[in-house]
């Protein structure tokens, strides 16, 4: 077993909780000397050795020279560390949210960077963990908006992780960082899954969605028997040519008015439900018709309009029946 694997959890809670200490949760936080850390790159470490190797060989052979080039590069290492420091100095970030989501998208969250008048800030980078990078360049007194993108995999309120702030500016040798949570969240709806709808008839005459429901105007087809079937709806004809006892069925048609209900796809998990369910509120919301939901504990009575799709998807989304 690699002793790694069994230290690694352990040092993650820990810096956690340590995190959680030095910097918790704000909507807002400017940047200094509690919170940015800094250290040499890779890069930085090779400088420096290569640094400390012209100094050794001007010390063997008494090169004036290479005196004059390793103390001319400790200089510039040392003033790098303040140059790539105050890089970060001073800057305010801000969390703004993000627009809601589809299950499989993206979240983009907006982080507002904001300069003191007189400090430009160059070469930003901003992500969260396991996720794109994201660039900037902050002009002096200007703020900028930065769009930080995280990927999405399930439904539901999504709250954004720690956000990774660092720069390498200006020769990149040092690598200053800060690990900051804006308290940002994202509403994620359900991702959509095309699929027929019982009793969808598509559009009418007059351009509108037409729906079916359960009545005696239209015959619609045939069914298995169950106990308590009227006998007047049994196909004698069909039993009578050995086809097996069936119940004829006839639905009433509906226009401008569908609810969408849990029990329209019955046997299937419930997450499935919901993307089905959502699917069919997007396409409902792009025709002339009023639409509802109806889910276990939470009925919304049917309308139309960005505000009602809205309000379907966020119950669609918070939705929190478990299977049912």
């Amino acid at each position: 077993m690699n002793p790694l694997n069994a230290v690694r959890p352990w040092f993650s809670s820990r810096m956690a909780r340590w995190l959680e200490n030095r910097l918790p949760a704000v909507n807002q936080i400017r940047l200094g000397r509690k919170n940015i850390f800094i250290l040499p790159t890779a890069s930085g470490f090779l400088f420096l050795g290569a640094t400390v190797l012209i100094f050794v060989t001007a010390i063997n052979y008494v090169l004036s020279l290479a005196f004059g080039l390793a103390f001319l590069m400790t200089s510039l290492f040392i003033l790098c560390i303040l140059y790539t420091f105050r890089n970060l100095q001073h800057l305010r970030l801000r969390g703004l949210g993000a627009d809601p989501v589809f299950a499989g998208e993206d979240a983009a969250f907006v982080v507002s960077l904001e300069p003191q008048e007189r400090q430009a800030h160059e070469m930003l980078e901003l992500r969260f963990s396991d996720a794109a990078w994201s660039h900037a360049d902050v002009e002096a007194g200007e703020p900028l908006r930065v769009r930080v993108f995280l990927p999405t995999q399930k439904r539901g309120e999504l709250r954004a992780p720690r956000l990774l702030v660092q720069t390498r500016f200006p020769l990149g040798l040092w690598r200053a960082w800060s690990i900051v949570d804006l308290a940002m969240d994202c509403l994620v709806y359900p991702k959509p899954e095309p699929c027929k709808l019982p009793g969808y008839r598509g559009q009418g005459s007059s351009g509108s969605a037409e729906s079916q429901q359960a009545g005696v105007e239209d015959f619609h087809g045939l069914r298995a028997y169950q106990s308590g079937d009227s006998l007047k709806q049994i196909a004698w004809k069909n039993l009578a040519r050995g086809q097996g006892l069936t119940v004829k069925q006839f639905v009433d048609t509906l226009e401008d008015r569908w609810m969408l209900d849990w029990n329209m796809f019955p046997g299937l998990p419930s997450e499935q439900r919901l993307s089905r369910l959502c699917y069919w509120a997007l396409r409902l919301s792009r025709q002339p018709v009023d639409y509802g939901l109806r889910l276990p504990g939470v009925e919304l009575v049917p309308d139309r309009g960005d505000a009602h799709r809205q309000k379907v998807l966020r119950a669609l989304a918070l939705w929190q029946g478990g299977e049912a």
